[in-house]
């Protein structure tokens, strides 16, 4: 079965080393299933929850080119809902 492009866009997120989870302020809806932390139409919103400790900026940068790969050249919003607390 194909994958749609928000599940490749989710792939892409949760393979980030700095990704502690994606955050449902945004979603996609597919048949069956809901992608929680993707929206993709005219542009690309992403929302994640981030692992402390890199400057939150450098992360951001490397997340919008990692889905600029997997979903083209549609513009990319990063949105850091969150840090996941130390340990957690």
């Amino acid at each position: 079965m194909a994958t749609d492009v928000s599940e490749d866009v989710e792939a892409a997120l949760l393979a980030h080393p700095d990704v502690a989870r994606l955050d449902g302020a945004v979603a996609s809806y597919l048949p069956g299933r809901r992608v929680d932390g993707v929206r993709v139409g005219d542009r690309v919103e992403v929302a994640v929850v981030l692992r402390p400790g890199r400057p939150v900026g450098e992360v951001a940068a490397e997340l919008r080119a990692a889905v600029t790969r997997v979903a083209g050249r549609a513009p990319v919003d990063v949105l850091v809902a969150d840090l996941e607390e130390e340990g957690a």
